[in-house]
């Protein structure tokens, strides 16, 4: 006999709504079948199946309800209530399970018509619900909390899962949360860009949980929500989620209060800080903590908090994602301990993300900051030197992503920058021994300076460091395959002589050079700006496009004359003009 889980497999793929009519058999394959037979109605198998199970198959069959991956769209339940009324209309018998099984009644949002939640509010039994309301959102006409709070108050002991964004001015319609069965919370208090949140918040009626309830919670996402943060970290505990945005006026709450909520939840799978305000300089305990089953890290707030919790979490074994930008360190000394020790355990993480990813870059930012950002399915990895210069942070870089660098093609790292860091030779020299750097990215400032491409052009006409003095030099950045020179306006000119210059290597050497694609268009026409951009005779691009080791020059302008190779000069002008 098939057991239980197999039907109900056969049944899930047998709800199909395109009505798709079988294959006809030919009149061998046909089975001869006594007229009677033939004209008897064909019961589907799936209708055989216990009312109960059929419940359940519905339920397999309905789109998930992941509350924590939410964006506050209007339509995030529609695609289930939709799912829901289309199996009603299939049949009296489908109507009648569907009606009949509370557990698919159970999702109530404000986006939905009053009578659609009454319906279901009645239809749903005892079950825990899902409220959810994505209150006001850009482009879309905020839905009417204040009504829809006054229908569910009534069933306040039954809030199973709630996901509510709200305005300051609205927390005051919220109830106190003492609902026993309350596992998922997901609380988003809008702030306008304007308004400094910390502000706002002080004169907001804080939000009401009961400690029982705070200790039954299993998932918790709330931003900048104004609550007793000392006596949630209290009792929360056995956490399968913690993601906290912007507590502020959170003086009270220690390190210890926040790695001892870790230690008492070791099925925690996603942990997020970020912005946490907390006035709290003593020494947590040196006890490690291992959270086997965390898979997600983002820490972006205070460099001391998140120096405890890395110092205190063990590595976990299958981390998928991993985003560190702390925010301030008390000393610059503070800083480079956090970088050059607390970090070691956790290089090995970086350079698994590292290699798993289909991208990675390395921004050298005008603030002096450096970030490494690699990006892959569902998951990645960034982090952001803060405290560190940009000579340490390339070193930190080289020593732990080096080491595993994709050297082989198919690998990408991009070097971007959008300062005048590229002019100077120690980033170039530090630069040059990371290996597997596939694209170097250079953008003008914002700030009015006028930088200078002539030390980075002088580096890729060079041999690495290593063959130099070797009969088989090989071009520095050997994996080079694409320079991004958009925007550029002066400096263009020795272009031509650095590439023959680094292609002429490729006589000599036995290793592979890949070839050069390079991008100088621009999205703003050559008139415009207090500086001309330069004109490149045509006699050079040609030179360039001929040359082997060049694969695309791409040149022009890119607002609507992407290609153009060459400009006119305006007489009355006295000025290019395009062609």
């Amino acid at each position: 006999m098939e057991s239980t889980e197999n039907i109900i497999g056969v049944a899930v793929g047998q709800i199909v709504v395109s009505g798709d009519r079988p294959a006809s058999l030919s009149d061998q394959e046909r089975p001869h079948t006594p007229r009677s037979a033939l004209q008897a109605p064909r019961v589907s198998p799936i209708s055989l199946l216990p009312i109960e199970l059929l419940g359940v198959v519905f339920q397999l069959k309905l789109s998930s309800l992941d509350v924590m991956s939410w964006f506050w769209s209007n339509r995030e339940c529609h695609p289930y209530m939709a799912e829901l009324y289309t199996l009603r209309r299939v049949s009296t018998l489908w109507r009648d399970v569907v009606d009949g099984t509370p557990s698919l009644w159970t999702v109530i949002s404000s986006t939905f018509p009053p009578e659609v939640n009454q319906t279901s509010l009645a239809r749903s039994g005892a079950y825990p619900l899902l409220i959810y309301s994505p209150g006001p959102r850009w482009g879309e006409t905020p839905p009417p909390l204040r009504e829809f709070l006054q229908t569910v108050k009534p069933h306040l002991h039954r809030w199973g899962s709630v996901a509510l964004r709200l305005s300051s001015e609205s927390v005051e319609d919220l109830p106190r949360f003492t609902s026993l069965r309350l596992d998922t919370l997901k609380i988003d208090i809008g702030v306008e860009p304007e308004w400094e949140a910390a502000e706002i918040l002080q004169a907001t009626k804080q939000i009401e949980i009961s400690d029982e309830t705070l200790r039954n919670i299993q998932f918790v996402d709330l931003t900048l929500v104004p609550m007793d943060w000392s006596r949630a970290f209290r009792n929360f505990r056995d956490l399968r989620s913690l993601s906290l945005d912007g507590v502020y006026g959170g003086g009270a709450i220690t390190h210890q209060q926040i790695l001892d909520v870790l230690a008492a939840s070791p099925n925690l799978e996603t942990l997020l800080f970020t912005d946490l305000e907390i006035q709290d300089h003593s020494s947590p305990s040196t006890r490690q903590i291992f959270l086997p089953r965390l898979q997600s890290i983002t820490l972006t707030t205070s460099g001391p908090l998140t120096e405890s919790v890395l110092r205190a979490v063990q590595v976990p074994p299958n981390i998928g994602q991993l985003d560190i930008r702390p925010t301030s360190f008390l000393t610059p000394d503070a800083a480079t301990s956090f970088w050059l020790s607390t970090m070691v355990p956790w290089a090995p993480v970086v350079q698994q993300l590292y290699q798993e990813s289909y991208k990675s870059v390395i921004r050298l930012m005008a603030n002096g900051t450096s970030r490494l950002e690699t990006y892959f399915d569902e998951h990645g990895l960034f982090i952001e030197f803060k405290g560190l210069s940009t000579i340490s942070a390339l070193l930190w870089l080289r020593d732990v992503i080096g080491a595993v660098a994709m050297i082989e093609e198919g690998g990408s790292l991009r070097v971007y920058s959008k300062s005048m860091l590229m002019e100077r030779d120690d980033v170039l020299a530090v630069l040059q021994t990371i290996p597997g750097i596939t694209e170097i990215s250079v953008e003008l400032p914002t700030d009015g300076r006028k930088p200078s491409l002539e030390p980075l052009l002088n580096v890729l006409a060079q041999p690495t460091a290593d063959t130099i003095h070797t009969t088989d030099p090989i071009p520095s950045f050997p994996c080079l395959t694409s320079l991004d020179l958009r925007e550029w306006r002066w400096g263009l000119h020795g272009i031509l002589d650095t590439l023959q210059r680094r292609y002429s290597m490729r006589s000599t050497t036995r290793h592979h050079v890949p070839d050069l694609n390079l991008d100088m268009s621009t999205y703003l026409p050559w008139s415009i700006g207090i500086i001309s951009r330069e004109i490149i005779p045509f006699s050079t691009l040609k030179a360039l496009r001929e040359l082997n080791g060049v694969g695309v020059v791409r040149t022009g302008f890119l607002g609507g004359q992407s290609g153009t190779a060459a400009v006119i000069w305006d007489e009355e002008a006295s000025s290019p003009a395009w062609g």
